[in-house]
């Protein structure tokens, strides 16, 4: 006789599937009250209370899916660095040149601080990019790509990632604080002293500033819609 085999039914799949939405339904909505509470400027700190209270909540169905606020933390500070990897996708993915791709990723940054105040403020409070992420993925693959290809000198990679990401960070908080009365140009300054920094020649940062000023001006209407959905 051979071995019994279990078979799960049509109503125990549907059951798992159920489940598996519910979970999925609460992992976001705690999430998207870690992301509310951290893009409050006027909260000094955040604990797993404050959590539980904006999520409507126990402690207990919070410790379900997440360990630690940490932990959770760096989920949406996965999520939301992939999102905007997503959204710049139409535009990066169409670029080749290296020095054009950095350019064109810190003034995409740039430009949501300027309309998505929420996305903006949250990525300051974090002060975080997960060191998994879709973001450091493309960023290492361009200086990598820039330093074999001659148009880019560094002897760090990790410091040069550091360079980069510090003008992306700086960027947003003087966006967002309001510290420059001209957005427009002070990104483009932004742009052509970050890749200076990485050796990249001024004529060659200079026509990159450019480049990428004309291809973010052609970002989907979509994008810029929900950009300014989120502020």
């Amino acid at each position: 006789m051979p071995p019994l085999t279990f078979v799960p039914t049509e109503r125990e799949d549907h059951r798992t599937v159920t489940a598996r939405k519910k979970r999925e339904v609460m992992r976001a909505r705690i999430l998207r009250a870690i992301m509310d509470l951290y893009s409050d400027r006027s909260k000094i700190s955040t604990s797993i209370e404050d959590v539980a209270k904006a999520a409507e909540i126990s402690r207990g169905t919070f410790y379900k899916h997440f360990a630690s606020l940490d932990e959770a933390l760096i989920a949406v500070g996965r999520e939301v660095t992939d999102q905007m990897t997503q959204d710049m996708l139409p535009i990066y993915d169409a670029v080749t040149d290296p020095v054009n791709r950095v350019s064109t990723g810190l003034r995409l940054f740039l430009t949501r601080a300027l309309t998505d105040h929420r996305w903006a403020a949250f990525v300051l409070r974090a002060e975080l990019v997960a060191q998994e992420s879709d973001m450091l993925t493309y960023l290492m693959k361009d200086l990598r790509d820039g330093a074999l290809d001659g148009v880019m000198e560094f002897d760090n990679l990790q410091a040069a990632v550091d360079s980069v990401m510090g003008a992306t960070v700086e960027g947003i908080r003087t966006i967002l604080l309001r510290r420059t009365k001209d957005p427009g140009q002070y990104i483009d300054s932004a742009i052509r002293i970050t890749l200076r920094g990485l050796a990249v020649e001024k004529r060659r940062a200079l026509k990159a500033t450019e480049t990428s000023r004309e291809l973010v001006a052609a970002l989907p209407q979509s994008v810029r819609q929900t950009w300014r959905a989120g502020s």
